[in-house]
């Protein structure tokens, strides 16, 4: 019992990840159960080593970031052809097929939510990886602007008549040459936009204010079990570093001084905010803070 209170959020994450194996090699195929156990495996691992090493909390997440974003992108993308991307759902609804899209969506959009929020976003997504590595709010030239409902829902619903209007003339899906020429200037598109926005409205500007994925976990991220949680918050100065290193613009101070869990649609559980804590204040719990203010 004490095992499994010590590595209680890898334990379960690795459990997650072998369900959702084992449900897609029954409807599928055998090797969705490697792939996703393998991701189970790898980001399970990378707790531990957090758990013991605190100090490589950042460096682990991001090598385990490049490691399954490179994975997915660059070798089942680029060169299998899978489309991961939010239109490719529609493509293949209009081509009578389910490919990685959809997959994505269940799993990583609907499915992990409810367990660990919008996590996905920052140990797997390629796009959220590259503006991760090249995005500052110091390259926004004015106030970074807080996510807007409207026009994330606006977003996305412009892309789904976008992509079924595309797949009624000339459908990527039912050609794999077409495909990739679709995933490479649809990932292309993406990060030219997220550059600009960048420029505009500040760190990770695509994700916070367009991602259709993010829209859609939204949803259900702040029902997440996992969440991250004052569990010092006494010991707060108010010193602002928790909020200076969110990449999505959250107020994490004021949710510590209340004595909250962060429950922001748009938190990635990046836990960069728990790095930069002077004071230890924060982590990854599924306990309410109240929980550790009596033990």
């Amino acid at each position: 019992m004490q095992i499994f209170r010590k590595y209680k959020i890898p334990l379960i994450t690795l459990l997650i990840f072998t369900l959702v194996g084992l449900i897609l090699w029954f409807f599928r195929d055998i090797r969705y159960f490697f792939l996703f156990v393998s991701i189970g495996f790898l980001d399970s691992s990378t707790r531990i080593i957090i758990g013991k090493y605190p100090k490589l909390r950042q460096i682990s997440r991001r090598c385990l970031q490049l490691v399954l974003a490179g994975f997915l992108f660059g070798w089942l993308s680029l060169y299998i052809g899978v489309n991961f991307q939010f239109p490719e759902i529609f493509f293949d609804f209009s081509a009578g097929i389910v490919t990685g899209a959809l997959i994505q969506l269940l799993v990583a959009r609907i499915i992990l939510p409810f367990f660990f929020g919008n996590a996905f976003c920052s140990r797997a997504c390629w796009t959220g990886a590259f503006f991760e590595f090249i995005n500052s709010k110091t390259s926004c030239k004015k106030t970074p602007k807080k996510r807007s409902n409207i026009i994330a829902w606006g977003y996305l619903i412009f892309l789904v008549a976008l992509s079924l209007f595309v797949a009624f003339f000339w459908n990527p899906a039912e050609n794999l040459e077409l495909r990739r020429y679709w995933i490479i200037g649809e990932n292309l598109f993406i990060i030219s936009c997220g550059l600009i926005l960048t420029s505009i409205w500040g760190s990770r500007a695509y994700c916070r204010m367009l991602c259709p994925f993010l829209t859609i976990s939204s949803i259900i991220a702040p029902y997440s079990i996992f969440k991250i949680t004052p569990v010092k918050a006494e010991n707060c100065n108010s010193c602002n570093l928790c909020n200076i290193a969110c990449p999505m613009l959250i107020d994490v101070m004021s949710y510590v001084h209340n004595k909250e869990r962060i429950n922001e649609r748009t938190c990635l559980l990046c836990e960069r905010c728990v790095s930069a804590c002077p004071k230890n204040v924060l982590r990854i719990s599924d306990k309410i803070p109240i929980y550790y203010l009596q033990e």
